[in-house]
């Protein structure tokens, strides 16, 4: 029985052996998570953000108000969401939104919808050190594809 004994504390982990694992696997994780999060895909990230928001605005408005037209405009350095050609301005938010310059957009589009939200299939490039794409599909679904 004492030889049982022996052999299991002999084959368990101290607290201090973990404790040097886990400070270890969390330095590496700090540096592995850094070298994939830059600023300028944080950049990317915020502007795809921006543009599938201010498209799913431009829809939902164009869904309540068919009396006029509502429209996003996409450009290489802004984001303009327009009401019968004009930027709106909702509360103390004004378009259009200023991009980073770091960050560009093409094509350069004009994306408009219909009383029921849908528009036309169009795909926008979002680039920064790597393109990532905007899909804009007929049925109105917007998603970063």
């Amino acid at each position: 029985m004492n030889q049982l004994r022996s052999f299991v504390r002999q084959s368990a982990f101290t607290i201090l052996e973990l404790v040097i694992v886990l400070l270890i696997a969390g330095i590496l994780l700090v540096y592995v998570q850094s070298k994939f999060s830059t600023s300028s895909s944080y950049r990317q990230n915020t502007v795809i953000s921006q543009i599938i928001s201010s498209a799913q605005l431009a829809q939902q408005l164009s869904m309540n108000d068919s009396e006029r037209n509502f429209s996003l405009v996409v450009q290489n350095n802004q984001i303009d969401l327009q009401a019968d050609g004009s930027s709106l301005t909702i509360g103390s938010f004004q378009f259009p939104i200023e991009i980073d310059s770091s960050v560009s957009i093409s094509p350069v589009s004009t994306i408009s919808f219909d009383s029921h939200g849908t528009t036309n299939n169009l795909t926008i490039n979002v680039i920064a050190e790597s393109t990532q794409q905007v899909c804009f599909e007929a049925s109105g679904y917007i998603h970063s594809c």
